[in-house]
C-alpha cells in the first residue's frame, strides 16, 4: 500500500526535522468528588498520602473489610484509577463510617503545613519511627502514622501514647507567634438556593479565568463537596440536618522557584505551580467564606460565586462583608465578658496578642511642584503575651509598654487561644484563632471548631455586618 505523501508547508526549511505538535493528554481523574461528595478531607488525604499501607490500616481498623487490590503509582501513593476503585468500593459503606473516616482525615490534613510538619518531625524520635522517615514519605503520611500509633495499639502490650495530640498542640504553639493565612467572609443572599451542574461549572470557570488572564479556562479544575451537619434546636423540635457546600478551583496560578544541583552546578528553576480559590457556603447562617492567596481578588471571586452558583442578580454591595469589630478588645472589660459569656463547648479563651495602630495626619510642602500634600500615616505596635505569663494582655501592655489606655488606637489584629472542651470523638484541645480587621479569620481549623468560634464571636458582639 502506497504511503500518502504530505505536502510541506511553504515556509518549511529543507533539512530540518518537522516541528512536533504537543497533543495534550486526557486528564486522569479519580472521581473523588462525584463518588464520595461528602468526604472532601478523606479524598484529599488519599490523594496526598504516599504510604498507602497506612491508609489501608486506617480503613481496616475502622470497619472497611475486603478492600480491593490497588496499583501503586510511581513515587508512592495510588494511581488515579486505583483511587477511583477504592472510592467506588467505599461508596457502599454506611454514612456513619463516611463521617468517621472524614473526621479523622480532617485532623490529619490540618497537620499538612510547615508548622504541622515541624511538630510531627519533632515527635518522630523512636527506633520504630525510622521506617516512616524513609522515602517515599510526606507530611500527611507522618501525621497519619502518629494518629494510628496513638489510637490503635501497634503491638500487644504496647502503650499507644498521645503523640498525635501532642503534634496538634505543638502546631498551635508554633502558630501563635506567626501571622496566619485567613479567609474573608461575606453574608450571602438570604433564601438563595445552591445550584451546581455542568453548565454552571463552565460559567464559573470562565469567570475565574477572567480574573486570572494568564490561566486558560480549560485548565481550571473545579471540585464540589458537601457536608451534612446537625444544626437544629432540640428544645424547639427542629433537628433537621443542614447541608454546607464547598467548591474549590485549582489552577496553575503561581510560579515555584527552587534550586537543584546538576552537573556540579546550582541550577535555578521556575515552574508553574498550583494555587486555589475555595468557597464555603453555609445556608444555615448565610455566610460565604472565600480563600485565595491574593486577598484583593476575593471580593470579585465572591461575586462570581454569587452570580453563577447562588444565581442572584444583585450588586455586590447587597452581599455585605461580615466584619470583625475589634473595638471591644481595647478595654480590659473584654476579659470579664469572655469569662461570663462563653458558649457551651468552650472552656476558656486567652488573649495572646494585640496589634494596635495609631493613625497620623501629616502635611508637607513638595518643593519640586510647590504643592501642599496631605498624607495619612500609620504607626503600629504589637503587644504579645507569652502563654506562660500569668498576667493578662492588658497588664502586659501597661507594665511592659506603658500603654494604660488602648481606646485611642485602632485594633487591626487580635490573636486568641480557644480551649475546646472534650467531644465524643476528640479530647480537649487548643485552637489558635487570629482575627484580622476588617473580615479575616484563621483559615485552618476543623469545621466543628470554626462553628464554635463563629458562635462565640457572635455572642461577644465581635462579628457584625459591615
Amino acid at each position: 500500500m502506497k504511503a500518502v505523501e504530505q505536502e510541506e508547508p511553504a515556509d518549511a526549511v529543507v533539512g530540518t526535522a518537522p516541528v512536533k505538535t504537543k497533543v495534550p493528554r486526557k486528564r486522569q481523574t479519580d472521581g473523588g468528588p462525584e463518588i464520595l461528595p461528602n468526604m472532601a478531607h478523606f479524598v484529599a488525604l488519599v490523594r496526598k498520602c504516599k504510604r498507602t499501607v497506612l491508609l489501608t490500616q486506617m480503613l481496616e481498623r475502622h470497619g472497611c473489610r475486603e478492600l480491593p487490590e490497588l496499583v501503586q503509582a510511581d513515587g508512592g501513593g495510588w494511581s488515579p484509577q486505583a483511587r477511583r476503585t477504592l472510592f467506588d468500593h467505599l461508596r457502599q459503606e454506611p454514612s456513619e463510617r463516611h463521617a468517621e473516616l472524614n473526621a479523622i482525615a480532617e485532623r490529619v490534613m490540618l497537620l499538612d503545613d510547615p508548622y504541622g510538619a515541624q511538630a510531627t518531625d519533632a515527635l518522630l524520635h523512636e527506633d520504630a519511627d525510622q521506617e516512616i522517615l524513609m522515602s517515599p514519605t510526606d507530611r500527611c503520611s507522618k501525621a497519619l502514622y502518629l494518629y494510628l500509633r496513638q489510637e490503635h495499639h501497634p503491638a500487644p502490650g504496647q502503650h499507644k501514647g498521645s503523640r498525635f495530640d501532642n503534634a496538634e498542640r505543638l502546631q498551635v504553639l508554633h502558630r501563635q507567634w506567626k501571622s496566619e493565612a485567613y479567609a474573608s467572609h461575606y453574608l450571602g443572599p438570604q433564601g438563595a438556593a445552591f445550584q451546581f451542574d455542568r453548565d454552571i461549572e463552565v460559567r464559573l470557570r470562565q469567570r475565574i479565568a477572567s480574573l486570572f488572564p494568564h490561566v486558560p479556562a480549560d485548565q481550571i479544575l473545579i471540585e464540589y463537596f458537601t457536608r451534612q451537619e446537625a444544626r437544629g434546636n432540640a428544645d424547639e423540635g427542629d433537628d433537621a440536618p443542614q447541608i454546607s457546600h464547598t467548591l474549590t478551583a485549582i489552577f496553575n496560578g503561581t510560579v515555584a522557584h527552587f534550586q537543584q544541583v546538576a552537573g556540579g552546578e546550582v541550577v535555578e528553576h521556575e515552574e508553574p505551580a498550583a494555587t486555589s480559590a475555595s468557597f464555603s457556603w453555609d445556608p444555615g447562617t448565610g455566610s460565604l467564606s472565600v480563600f485565595c492567596e491574593d486577598r484583593e481578588i476575593r471580593a470579585p471571586l465572591a461575586q462570581a460565586f454569587r452570580d453563577e452558583v447562588l444565581a442572584c442578580d444583585v450588586d455586590i454591595r447587597d452581599m455585605p462583608v461580615l466584619e470583625f469589630d475589634l473595638l471591644g478588645f481595647a478595654s480590659p472589660e473584654m476579659l470579664r465578658r469572655i469569662d461570663h459569656e462563653r458558649i457551651h463547648g468552650i472552656e476558656r479563651i486567652s488573649i495572646l496578642q494585640l496589634r494596635i495602630t495609631r493613625l497620623i495626619n501629616q502635611r508637607f510642602e513638595e518643593q519640586a511642584t510647590d504643592r501642599t500634600i496631605h498624607q495619612q500615616l500609620a504607626s503600629t505596635a504589637l503587644v504579645t503575651r507569652d502563654p506562660r505569663d500569668l498576667r493578662d494582655i492588658y497588664a502586659v501592655a501597661y507594665d511592659d509598654f506603658g500603654l494604660d489606655d488602648l481606646s485611642g488606637y485602632a485594633l487591626s489584629q487580635v490573636k486568641l487561644t480557644f480551649r475546646m472542651a472534650t467531644q465524643p470523638s476528640r479530647r480537649a484541645h487548643n485552637v489558635s484563632v487570629q482575627i484580622t480587621a476588617p473580615n479575616g479569620l484563621t483559615h485552618r481549623m476543623t469545621e466543628d471548631d470554626r462553628r464554635r468560634v463563629f458562635d462565640q464571636l457572635r455572642r461577644l458582639g465581635v462579628l457584625r455586618l459591615l
